[in-house]
C-alpha cells in the first residue's frame, strides 16, 4: 500500500529532525530531551502503523508527511529563535499527537470509537425519559443539557477534542440520575406504601405501578452501564480526538 511507504518516510523525516535537534544551540538541554522523547515516540507510532495498515489513505498519510517536513524545516536556531522555544515544542507535541491518531485511520481502531459513540448516545436516551417521569425539576435539568449533548454528539462524530470534553462534562448527571433511579426502584419495590401511593396518584392498579417502577429502574441501570462504558472507552481512546 502507498500509505505504508509514506508513513515510513514520515519516520525517516523524524530521524532527520532528531539529528538537527542534537545540533541546536537555542534549546536548553532539558528542552532537547523533551523534544527527543516526543520524536522517538512519534517515530515508533508511525512505524508500528506502517507495519499493520488495514485501510489505505494516501491523502492523510501525505498530510502527516507535510507536517513532519514542516517541522524539519523549522528545526534550526534561526527559526526557533524567531517563533520561540514554546511554539517549537508545541509543534513537536502536535506531530506526536498525530502519531497517536494514526492507528484509528489506518489500522481499523476507529471501530472502537464507534462502540463508544453508540454507548454514549443510547446511554443518554434513558436519562431523558426518566427526567420527564420524575417531574419538572429533573426535566429542566435535562433541557439544560440538551445543547451540550447535541454538541458533544456532533463533536464525537467528527473526532474533535471539544466534543470529547463536552461528552465528559455531560455524562456525570445522567449517571447520577440513573443510579438514583435504580435506588428508587429498590426502595419502592420493598415498600408497599410507596407502590400504593404511586398507584393512587396514577389511578392505576398496584401491578401497573410496580411495572412502572421496574421500568424506571431498568432504564436507570441501562444509563449507568452504557455511560460508564462510554466514559471508559472515550478516555481509553482519547488520543483519537484532535
Amino acid at each position: 500500500m502507498e500509505s505504508e511507504k509514506i508513513l515510513i518516510e514520515v519516520a525517516n523525516v523524524i530521524d532527520d529532525i532528531k539529528a538537527r535537534v542534537d545540533n541546536l544551540k537555542v534549546l536548553q538541554d532539558r528542552d532537547k530531551r523533551k523534544v527527543l522523547v516526543l520524536l522517538d515516540e512519534a517515530k515508533r507510532n508511525f512505524l508500528k502503523v506502517a507495519e499493520n495498515i488495514v485501510y489505505d489513505n494516501e491523502e492523510l498519510a501525505n498530510f502527516f508527511l507535510k507536517r513532519a517536513t514542516k517541522l524539519k524545516n523549522s528545526t534550526n536556531d534561526k527559526t526557533i529563535g524567531r517563533i520561540g522555544t514554546k511554539e517549537y515544542i508545541s509543534m513537536v507535541s502536535q506531530l506526536n499527537r498525530y502519531s497517536k491518531v494514526v492507528p484509528y485511520d489506518f489500522s481499523g481502531k476507529v471501530k472502537d470509537l464507534q462502540k463508544a459513540y453508540r454507548a454514549f448516545l443510547f446511554g443518554l436516551i434513558p436519562f431523558y425519559i426518566i427526567s420527564g417521569i420524575f417531574g419538572p425539576a429533573y426535566a429542566i435539568t435535562a433541557l439544560i443539557l440538551v445543547i451540550p449533548t447535541l454538541l458533544a454528539i456532533f463533536g464525537l462524530r467528527k473526532r474533535g477534542s471539544l466534543g470529547l470534553l463536552l461528552a465528559f462534562a455531560v455524562m456525570p448527571i445522567p449517571i447520577v440520575m440513573g443510579a438514583f433511579s435504580v435506588r428508587y426502584m429498590a426502595y419502592a419495590l420493598t415498600h408497599q406504601a410507596e407502590i400504593q401511593r404511586i398507584a393512587e396518584t396514577l389511578g392505576k392498579s398496584v401491578l401497573v405501578a410496580q411495572l412502572i417502577v421496574l421500568i424506571i429502574g431498568l432504564l436507570g441501570l441501562a444509563s449507568v452501564v452504557l455511560l460508564s462504558y462510554a466514559s471508559y472507552m472515550l478516555y481509553k481512546h482519547r488520543y483519537a480526538f484532535l
